[in-house]
This record gives C-alpha cells, structure tokens and sequence, in this order.
C-alpha cells in the first residue's frame, strides 16, 4: 500500500479525536449500511458539509465504503469496511465510558464525545498523565498547536472536568494545569485509545509522528481506575 503523508494528528485518533463527528458516524454503521439521508437524521446537530466531509475521510482511511446505485434513483450507501467493523469493541467501550463520564458531570454522552473530538484535546489529556504541566510546557510537547487553540482546549477540558487550574501567588507568577480525579480514572480508556489509534494508521499505510514520547507512554505510575 502507498505510504501516506505523514500527519501529527492521528486521522483515527481513537476515533472522535481526529473529527468532531467521526465516532458517531463509525457508531452508527456498527447497527449496518446507512444511507446518507439516514446520517442526517441521526446526526441532526452535523452540517451537510461537515458530515460530508467526515464520511470522505473516513472513506479515504479505509474506513468505510461508499456503495452507489444506479437502479430507479440513485441510492447511496455508507458501510463500514473490514477494518471499520474491527474498531466495534472498542467503540461500545467509548460509548459506555462516555456515558459513564457524562452522568458524574451532568452532560449527555453523546455532547461528551463530540466535545473530545477536539483537534488537541486527547493530546493534552495524555500529556498530564505525567504529572501536572505549565503553558509554556504544554506548547513544547505540542508545537504544532498555536497558543490560541491550545488555550481554547485547556478552558475546554476544564469545562468538562478533565483538568484544573492551579495559580501560584509567586514571582514571576506560575501556573499549573493538573488532571482532576474524574480526569485520571479515565488513563486506562485513553491508552486503550492511543494504542488502537496507533495500531488503525499501521493498518492504513500512515506514517504517524506521535506527538509523545517514551516518557509520556511510559509515566511514573498513577491512580488508575475505571468509571
């Protein structure tokens, strides 16, 4: 297979990381083919552009199928491939983990998991398994992102619960940003995560420059749990 060009942001990324609505698009043709009318009706919150989109570059990644039909209208139909329907255990965990997650902070499971679907979010959740991080810290792990984004995505996390800000009353002034408790009982999902991410772009030809070293893979041990 043709090797792809080489990406810093996992096109799978266990799933919802690499874009907004790809879990559930994949979540949903788990059930079998779905028209894209259909798509639309379950994802009602997706643009017709954004869902476009997503279904190309699941398309794209040999993710799905997309069958045409010319008998009577022309009917179209997305189906998962061999490699999609490979990702279910590992979706209905998702999903299960989201709702699970959802409950302890008053969110819907599915407002959950688009959330994650942040272009940084899984990165940055990944890095403060290692312990609690500055800004300036953050930015050299991830350089790819600009300031702007990355702020945008720590307020998120925050937002949901994944991570706090702790301010320093020192000289020059210091901030930390640490994972909640909530935020490191789900250690053992993201890995699971980072692991079938990795193991999907093999599958596909990607050569993936992940954004984490040996020491972020391997972090000093930690409170772990389950939801």
């Amino acid at each position: 297979m043709t090797r792809q060009k080489k990406t810093t942001l996992c096109p799978l990324g266990g799933v919802g990381v690499g874009g907004k609505w790809k879990f559930w698009i994949w979540y949903h043709l788990l059930g079998g083919p779905r028209r894209y009318g259909e798509l639309r009706r379950l994802l009602p919150q997706a643009s017709r552009q954004m869902l476009t989109m997503q279904l190309r570059e699941l398309e794209h990644l040999g993710v799905l199928h997309r069958h045409v039909s010319m008998q009577g209208p022309p009917k179209v139909e997305y189906e998962l491939s061999e490699l999609g329907g490979s990702g279910e255990p590992v979706l209905r965990q998702m999903r299960a983990w989201g709702e699970r997650y959802g409950e302890q902070i008053g969110v819907a499971s599915d407002e959950w998991l688009v959330s994650l679907g942040g272009r940084w979010k899984f990165w940055i959740w990944y890095h403060l398994f290692g312990g609690p991080k500055r800004f300036s810290e953050l930015q050299q792990l991830l350089p790819q992102a600009n300031r702007q984004t990355l702020s945008v995505q720590l307020r998120e996390l925050e937002q949901m619960g994944v991570l706090h800000r702790k301010a320093y009353e020192q000289m020059p002034p210091k901030v930390e940003y640490a994972l909640t408790e909530l935020g490191q009982r789900s250690e053992s999902m993201l890995r699971q995560m980072y692991a079938w991410g990795r193991w999907c772009c093999e599958q596909i030809g990607v050569a993936y420059e992940w954004p984490v070293s040996d020491a972020a893979e391997h972090p000093p041990n930690r409170t772990k749990g389950k939801l």
